[in-house]
């Protein structure tokens, strides 16, 4: 089963493991808030939601609003 993704919880446990390894990180302060703000954004600005990739306006609502409050908490 080596190469193989399972895809659990319709897809969702990706995105749960990902949060709690970013969790994790800021805990032991390998990571800053900023760090995790900076990969956020560097992610969101690739995000094709409208046809093209985000301006860096809309990458920086995209983490404020919706990315932050799941990644670092409200």
């Amino acid at each position: 089963m080596v190469g193989r993704f399972i895809a659990l919880g319709h897809g969702e446990i990706d995105s749960l493991i990902l949060q709690a390894l970013v969790h994790k990180l800021v805990a032991k302060n390998i990571l800053s808030s900023d760090d995790v703000r900076a990969l956020l954004f560097e992610a969101a600005t690739h995000l094709d939601l409208v046809g093209s990739e985000q301006t860096p306006q809309a990458a920086q609502i995209i983490v404020e609003e919706d990315l932050v409050p799941v990644f670092l908490g409200g």
